[in-house]
């Protein structure tokens, strides 16, 4: 199994910042006295089959975390073994999150368990962009288990599970589609057209469509991550065109 640590604390004058690089490597780009921004990189070809990936966030009290994909994630061709992608994030009170993932393949041959945790203290956020992809250009994509659920101030938030195949398509899941864009916020409310609130504090919107390029979600993405980040990480954000 491979463990990516990622942690922001407060210290006196300048965040501290632990990275443990496993087959996702963070990289610092910028560190303030309460925040901070990190880059990961995919060390080598991911994900294969049998491949074990989890990535492991904690944000102390009062900072703010901003992750930054650089280049997707492929799971390949497998002949159906498994293999798995397991996050587990912890936001203390005051602090807040902000990931924005790049799109997730899933090819052909591929079986993939997704498994995103996320705990959040009183006033803590944590906002999320997550685009799923099934197959390949000219594939129809191979089989995703995605589960996602929340919690806030030890109390559930948002509890989601999504089944898909690529090759069995079923109304109401994906249809006719292939891409599964979401943005979300957990902890704080962000109103706007078509947008879900959540019966707690949290928002999400959706699409579902053809091409990853085509999602309108970009700008509501940049819109509601603006919220929540340091001006100076505006300013100085990597910036890239998704596939």
């Amino acid at each position: 199994m491979s463990r990516t640590t990622i942690r922001i604390d407060r210290a006196p004058g300048r965040a501290r910042l632990t990275l443990r690089a496993g087959m996702l490597v963070p990289r610092t780009v910028e560190v303030g006295p309460d925040h901070a921004r990190v880059a990961l990189v995919a060390a080598g070809a991911l994900l294969l089959g049998g491949d074990s990936v989890t990535v492991d966030v904690h944000v102390d009290a009062g900072c703010t975390l901003e992750l930054q994909d650089i280049g997707g994630t492929v799971a390949y061709d497998a002949d159906n073994r498994l293999s798995r992608w397991d996050v587990r994030i912890t936001v203390a009170e005051g602090g807040t999150l902000v990931w924005d993932t790049y799109p997730f393949v899933i090819s052909t041959g591929a079986r993939v368990h997704r498994d995103t945790r996320i705990e959040l203290a009183s006033e803590a956020a944590a906002s999320m962009r997550e685009t799923l992809v099934l197959g390949r250009h000219g594939e129809t994509g191979g089989a995703i288990r995605s589960r996602t659920s929340v919690t806030l101030d030890r109390r559930p938030l948002f509890v989601e599970e999504l089944y898909a195949h690529g090759a069995f398509p079923e109304p109401g899941i994906f249809g006719s589609a292939r891409v599964h864009d979401v943005v979300a916020t957990y902890g704080r409310r962000i109103e706007g057209d078509s947008v879900v609130q959540l019966e707690g504090p949290g928002s999400l919107l959706r699409f579902l469509g053809t091409h990853a390029h085509s999602s309108p979600l970009e700008s509501t993405w940049r819109s509601w991550r603006s919220t929540h980040v340091h001006p100076s990480t505006l300013e100085g954000s990597l910036t890239h065109a998704r596939p």
